[in-house]
């Protein structure tokens, strides 16, 4: 491949399959390019289910099932298509010389780069953050966590589950822990009340920062009515044994702890010489280049800081962002390949958002229209349902859906 001039994508989440599949489209008719999308595993995990797997009883479902519900082959995503696809890992870059460097096959040269590595837990250098907590990032994070509370609920005694970070992930977890810890809590003790206590902890004045006043509202409401506390302005400054330590002086005990409270760029990003950003992500202009770079190298997603023009604020990480910016990348290396000027990203004023707060109730804030309830949950299903079918064929993004729905909902 070092001969062929390779346009690579590295990493198959949202961002990244977007600018593959739209990519492959239009490369066609310019010969001699060769796409490649690498990504260390050979699978796309659909991250907005993460929070199910954590709370789904091994009863319920065997893990395999459980897997293949939330991951998506990327060999059934990029067939048929001019897409090739390596399952390796990216531990190198180097723009100077326009080669990336991979665990197994070594030294790959590209004419155009993407990087859509994602993104990792940040614990912002926090004592015993790291050691003592649980995180919820990949597939194994979220059966380990799993695993780990049935066997804390197995014992009759009052438990405290503590989530550190109320933004969505937090919030969508910590709602979801409230059904499936007490369906087994009471089925062990054998006692009609559930003896455990749920908090959640955010260092913000407010939970969901960022989120409209209405979904701050309404999530409150939500949480408070499944019983879960609430505590904000309180920032965790260490973390030993079983004890929380917060900056106000207070102390929190608990038996399992997950931190959801932050996330920063993908670590080979560190190595690299980019310009990043305090959250380790690359600094980029108006048409997602890497700034002060040649026009080679592109960031989409959370290996990316976008300023807002708007706000003066970096857009936030989510899926339709992600979504988006994969879009506009894949036109601007069409356009410098045809030496055309480049598009401008112009982030939507609002972005629509699902928040899942619990069994089968979510927030559903569609930019024209808000509701919340069965209604929301159902509207949840056909937006999942709508990305399956733009990377699968019907009959697979169809049976996957009605896998998910069948296996997650049997919890609620």
């Amino acid at each position: 491949m070092t001969n062929s001039k390779n346009v690579v994508i590295t990493g198959a989440g949202f961002g990244g399959i977007t600018t593959a599949l739209k990519l492959a489209k239009k490369l066609k008719k310019f010969p001699g390019y060769r796409l490649i999308l690498i990504d260390c595993h050979d699978y796309q995990l659909y991250t907005p289910a993460l929070y199910e797997i954590a709370s789904m009883p091994r009863e319920y479902a065997p893990g395999s099932m459980i897997k293949s519900s939330v991951t998506l082959p990327i060999a059934t995503i990029v067939k048929k298509k001019s897409i090739i696809s390596l399952k390796d890992s990216v531990t190198g870059i180097s723009p100077s010389e326009k080669k990336i460097t991979l665990e197994k096959r070594g030294i790959l040269d590209y004419e155009y780069l993407v990087l859509a590595l994602g993104s990792e837990t940040n614990y912002f250098g926090i004592p015993g953050l790291k050691e003592y907590s649980f995180p919820l990032k990949t597939f194994r994070d979220a059966a380990r966590l799993r695993n780990a509370i049935e066997d804390l609920v197995q014992k009759e005694k009052e438990i405290k589950i503590v989530v550190g970070g109320g933004g969505s992930s937090g919030v969508e977890l910590i709602s979801e822990f409230v059904n499936f810890i007490c369906a087994i809590k009471k089925r062990v003790a054998k006692k009609r009340i559930c003896d455990v206590r749920f908090i959640l902890i955010e260092s913000s004045p407010e939970i969901l920062p960022g989120f409209d006043e209405w979904v701050v509202t309404k999530a409150k409401k939500r949480l408070t009515r499944l019983g879960i506390e609430i505590r904000t302005g309180a920032a965790i400054i260490s973390v030993g044994g079983k004890v929380l330590a917060l900056k106000d002086g207070r102390k929190e005990t608990f038996d399992i702890f997950i931190w959801t409270g932050g996330v920063k760029g993908a670590s080979p990003l560190e190595k690299t010489g980019l310009p990043l950003s305090g959250k380790g992500s690359v600094i980029i202009d108006e048409t997602l280049r890497v700034q002060g770079l040649p026009d080679s190298v592109f960031a989409i997603g959370d290996n990316s800081t976008f300023v807002d023009q708007r706000t003066d604020k970096p857009l936030i990480w989510n899926v339709p962002v992600a979504e988006q910016e994969g879009r506009i990348a894949a036109h601007n290396i069409i356009s410098l390949i045809e030496k055309k000027p480049l598009k401008k990203f112009v982030p939507y004023r609002k972005y629509p958002y699902i928040l899942a707060v619990g069994k089968k109730y979510a927030i559903a804030d569609l930019v024209l229209v808000r509701f919340s309830g069965v209604l929301g949950w159902l509207t949840k299903q056909l937006v999942e349902l709508r990305y399956l079918l733009s990377v699968l064929p019907f009959p697979q993004a169809l049976r996957i859906c009605l896998r998910g729905v069948k296996i997650f909902g049997s919890n609620d």
